[in-house]
């Protein structure tokens, strides 16, 4: 019981108030020089009755706003930490409809994410095909970058990746990826031509379909070749993915070459 009260008397100890100049003492009690409000006050403990400290009323908007900065420090602390494990590149997770030029490609894919929570609801995903180099990836890692800065958990991988896993591992990570409010798959059709690969493909897209969730997926194949597929397997995939996904073209020159040709420059400027 003595070590109890002991450290009840530490904690009200330290929880007294600092008495600032102007404040003043009125029936026993501390009071703020300010706004002429109690900054102590008596509570029960058992049968005693102990003064402690408390909010004066001009205290109290400081703190409530301290709380909040803490609160949201706290949040966003979360949110990266989530980013981290949804997105392994770290580049990716810096893209951002901010950091590029508004093309309207783009613009149509900002508009889907400002409407996410309407996406996610109603399980409507995105289709983004078109040539290499046309910013589909960037667009569809700034569709979950806006998904998770909003704290909506949106994972970011692509289908060489998941075929690297092994068999033994497959089943594992096809049920962990529908744990994710929203999943972007990168490069259809880069996945080697076997049976254990389209299967696979076949595997993640379908049990996203049975989950209810969206998809996003890019692609560097054209339209054509999955409305009209060479055989049944491919003709499975790509029903499900044209179920599941608008498709959204991305046109215009392939942005990496001018990116390329300045390298070039550069490198040969400093090599004479």
């Amino acid at each position: 019981m003595n070590a109890l009260t002991d450290a009840l008397n530490t904690v009200i100890r330290k929880a007294q108030p600092v008495r600032n100049p102007g404040d003043y003492i009125q029936d026993g009690l501390l009071y703020c020089g300010a706004c002429r409000t109690p900054k102590q006050c008596r509570v029960r403990f058992g049968a005693a009755l102990r003064v402690v400290g408390c909010q004066c009323s001009c205290a109290a908007p400081r703190y409530e706003a301290e709380r909040k900065a803490e609160q949201q420090r706290q949040e966003m602390d979360r949110i990266e930490r989530l980013r981290a494990s949804c997105i392994a590149d770290r580049a990716v997770r810096g893209y951002t409809f901010a950091s590029a030029e508004e093309t309207p490609d783009l613009l149509r894919c900002k508009a889907y994410a400002q409407h996410l929570s309407e996406a996610v609801r109603e399980n409507r995903g995105l289709l983004l095909w078109g040539n290499t180099g046309t910013g589909k990836t960037f667009a569809a890692a700034c569709i979950a970058n806006a998904a998770l800065d909003r704290g909506i958990p949106a994972m970011v991988t692509s289908f060489p990746k998941i075929l690297g896993v092994g068999w033994d591992a497959r089943d594992k990570i096809i049920s962990q990826l529908n744990r994710y409010k929203l999943l972007v798959l990168d490069d259809l059709g880069a996945e080697r031509q076997n049976d254990y690969a389209l299967e696979t493909v076949y595997r993640v897209v379908d049990e996203r379909y049975k989950s209810g969730l969206p998809l996003i997926v890019t692609t560097n194949l054209p339209l054509s070749a999955l409305t009209k597929p060479k055989n049944m397997d491919y003709q499975r995939i790509y029903d499900r993915v044209l179920e599941l996904c608008t498709p959204l073209y991305f046109g215009g020159e392939n942005r990496r070459r001018p990116k390329a040709k300045e390298n070039l420059k550069w490198l040969r400027e400093v090599t004479g």
